[in-house]
């Protein structure tokens, strides 16, 4: 093979909630340095995964499909998405294939999650509403949230993120909701619930879930990465994957 008779052929795959340094042992351990060049590149929250080989242009694209079948066997589903894709580009196809509207809730997001989705096109076809609850008043009257809830549990707790969730799927009709409820930064956090706290919720007629995570950085990065991991989970719930087990770590 002549120098001149080599091509690149490459295949991209966007992963979340896995960090670097684990994409690259992962990855390491099916792909041999010599078969391929791997390349990392980290976009906050998101990790893009680059397999880059060069042969004769039949064998660089059959190398390249064979090394691409093999990350996706050991990455599952932290891949998202294959070439340059957002995480909202991928909610909407499988919404729409289950035929169920979303609905979401947001307090500390601010309505980022809305605005993400409503950047992609058609997403009227999905996206039936987003209620932007910032204060506790505001949690009571759209949503429903009982005051007696606020009072025990906060507004930043897991109780309340349900009743907001709930609450959103029940006035809007949306066969699934999420929502989040936080501390951003950079004031306002407690020992109990410091700066980056965030709870989420889902409510579908299957299921209906919370978690608290322990998110970091400045207050634009914890809204950027609590709106990333809201959309994973209307992600997960829409194409049937167990929606807490995204490797993401609190």
């Amino acid at each position: 093979m002549t120098a001149g008779s080599a091509v690149a052929a490459s295949r991209a795959f966007q992963t979340f909630g896995v960090s670097e340094s684990a994409l690259d042992e992962r990855v390491g351990r099916v792909i041999a340095p010599e078969e391929a060049r791997i390349s990392y590149r980290a976009s906050f929250p998101k990790i893009a995964v680059k397999i880059l080989v060069r042969d004769v242009p039949d064998r660089a694209v059959a190398r390249v499909a064979a090394l691409a079948a093999r990350v996706r066997a050991e990455l599952g589903t932290a891949i998202y998405g294959e070439g340059e894709v957002s995480m909202e580009e991928m909610v909407g196809e499988p919404l729409r294939a289950r035929g169920a509207p979303l609905a979401v809730a947001e307090s500390c997001t601010g309505g980022l999650i809305g605005h993400r989705l409503t950047d992609v096109p058609g997403s009227s076809a999905y996206l039936l509403a987003d209620y932007v609850v910032y204060s506790n008043q505001a949690k009571i009257d759209v949503l429903g949230v009982s005051p007696d809830t606020l009072e025990r549990h906060g507004a930043v707790s897991e109780e309340v993120a349900r009743e907001m969730a709930a609450g959103a799927r029940r006035r809007s009709g949306a066969s699934l909701a999420i929502a989040t409820t936080g501390i951003a930064g950079p004031d306002g956090g407690s020992a109990e619930k410091p700066v980056g706290t965030v709870c989420f919720a889902l409510s579908a007629e299957d299921q209906e879930l919370s978690c608290r995570h322990q998110l970091w950085g400045s207050r634009d990065w914890v809204k950027l990465l609590a709106s990333q991991l809201a959309l994973d989970w209307a992600r997960r719930w829409a194409l049937g994957l167990p929606v807490l087990e995204s490797g993401f770590r609190r």
